[in-house]
């Protein structure tokens, strides 16, 4: 069995060389090789040629750096590693214990499991991490500690079924997400983190919001399925009320139907979503997806959405005839101009949504 350790690398050269001796240390009893991904401006690629390491040069891109370090690894077992210093390389075996005695098929070192030595992380750091793993674990269902730790191990064949594809800090997150959803088995091992050395590439904000952003396209149903649900309640009964009950409130009424058309459209964004994240491999094709996938589903959408057009243009026809029959004089029906403009709109909204969900399985 051999051990590929890759390591992205971005003006490393203070903390390379130790890195490097301490991996060929912890895996002196084991066949291995180390994979330099870089893109420095300093000596750090050349100081790992030195010790025999594998070196892939002007490689930007956090997640872009694995991707390629993973198209050279020979490796049975791959282990990803941040070469800044803050992770200890002595502790691979212990990381890669659970894929060689098949307990795993994914293992994350947890920082919050093990010790995080002082001035390793800094207090924003460490509530961001924490913020970001709850998040992760709400979305997707799942247990972690340290979803963004950048010490873990896999089998080489289990991360190439996954397909990763992004390029950018994210990659950590998209690596459980679709792990997770094919239902590998990760486990997590407590390590120690140290005091980086050298200058941190961390951009708290921007790479943060990377995370996120990841997390909410993967999740279409709290993005997108939940918020249009309730302003469609919302919407229609507002409407409902306002019609039936307090016909005077026009304002109440026009705010309705403004919940009602944007979430009507913000609905055909999340079936749109989770068509297109169920097609190319990011998400389960669940009953909600199958329903939608339906052949006869266009055809059912343009019958819904030309009766609402329909019914919309009937009261709006009616309403200009009662305005006809007064001399073209004061006519107290704008409420129900406003209720035939949003079932006009709203059919338009069906019609044209399901044409583009229909679309989406073309092939």
């Amino acid at each position: 069995m051999k051990v590929s350790v890759i390591m992205p690398t971005k003006n490393e050269e203070e903390a390379i060389e130790t890195i490097l001796k301490e991996c060929r240390e912890a895996l002196k009893n084991v066949d291995h090789e180390l994979i330099v991904v870089d893109n420095s401006t300093d000596r750090t690629p050349e100081i790992a040629e030195q010790f025999g390491a594998k070196v892939v040069r002007n490689i930007e891109g956090y997640g872009r750096a694995y991707i390629e370090g993973l198209r050279v690894a020979e490796g049975d077992i791959v282990v990803m590693l941040d070469a800044d210093g803050t992770y200890d390389p002595l502790e691979i075996p212990k990381l890669i214990e659970p894929i060689i005695s098949n307990k795993a098929d994914i293992v994350l070192g947890s920082r919050f499991l093990g010790e995080i030595r002082r001035g390793a992380m800094n207090p924003v750091h460490k509530l961001g991490n924490v913020l970001l793993t709850k998040m992760t674990n709400f979305f997707f269902k799942t247990r972690f500690t340290d979803v963004h730790s950048g010490m873990r191990a896999a089998k080489k064949e289990s991360i190439d079924l996954l397909r990763l594809s992004c390029e950018g800090m994210e990659f950590a997150t998209e690596m459980l997400a679709k792990a997770q959803r094919i239902g590998m088995r990760i486990v997590e091992v407590p390590i120690t983190y140290h005091p980086r050395k050298g200058e941190s590439k961390l951009r708290t904000f921007r790479d943060g919001w990377r995370h996120l952003r990841f997390m909410l396209l993967l999740s279409p149903t709290y993005l997108f399925l939940i918020p249009a649900m309730l302003m469609l309640l919302v919407g229609v009964t507002l409407i409902l009320y306002v019609l039936l009950f307090e016909p005077i409130r026009t304002h109440t009424l026009v705010l309705a139907s403004m919940l009602t058309m944007v979430g009507t459209q913000t609905f055909f964004f999340g079936v749109s979503s989770k068509i297109y994240s169920a097609k190319i491999g990011l998400a389960e094709e669940d009953r909600f997806v199958r329903f939608f996938r339906r052949y006869s589903i266009l055809e059912e959408g343009l019958v819904l959405g030309i009766a609402l057009i329909l019914a919309g243009l009937i009261l709006g026809y009616a309403i200009l005839s009662a305005w006809i029959g007064t001399g073209y004089g004061e006519l107290n029906a704008l409420n129900y101009a406003v209720l035939s403009f949003l079932m006009v709109a709203a059919g338009l909204q069906v019609a044209f949504s399901t044409f583009f969900i229909s679309s989406l399985w073309m092939e």
